[in-house]
């Protein structure tokens, strides 16, 4: 894991079958047993047999377990009540698709590896993929 931000973007392993879930809104919080940076944006590297970055969340200061208090999520009751092993939800506000997923010998190209956890987004990373040509989920 990188533990010096170069830009307010993370990325994060999780596995495809938990990004399914945030696109079609069941799943409004990604949960982690770490805090990270003061991070704005957490690009979603999809796990095998993805092996991708797909989207990218926006993103609010986490929270702690008691504070989400909205049951119409995947899991937000269970975090609530300490009976994950994760201790901040991190809020999924907006979605976006990467128009060309990244593949890992992109990732490459900017010194990166797949994330085991997560990852900071090298600046050049982030230049070379501005918001405004990502695709709006939602």
């Amino acid at each position: 894991m990188s533990t010096l931000p170069e830009s307010a973007y993370a990325i994060l392993a999780i596995k495809p079958d938990f990004v399914k879930l945030i696109v079609q809104s069941a799943k409004n919080h990604e949960f982690r047993k770490y805090k990270l940076a003061e991070v704005q944006r957490l690009w979603l590297y999809e796990s095998s047999p993805i092996s991708q970055i797909t989207h990218a969340v926006t993103t609010s200061t986490p929270k702690t377990p008691g504070e989400i208090r909205d049951p119409s999520s995947v899991s937000n009751d269970d975090f609530d009540a300490g009976k994950k092993a994760s201790k901040y939800g991190y809020p999924v506000l907006h979605l976006d698709r990467l128009q060309k997923p990244l593949s890992i010998a992109d990732m490459k190209d900017y010194g990166l590896r797949p994330p085991q956890g997560f990852t900071y987004v090298p600046s050049k990373l982030a230049e070379d993929l501005p918001l405004d040509e990502m695709v709006e989920v939602f």
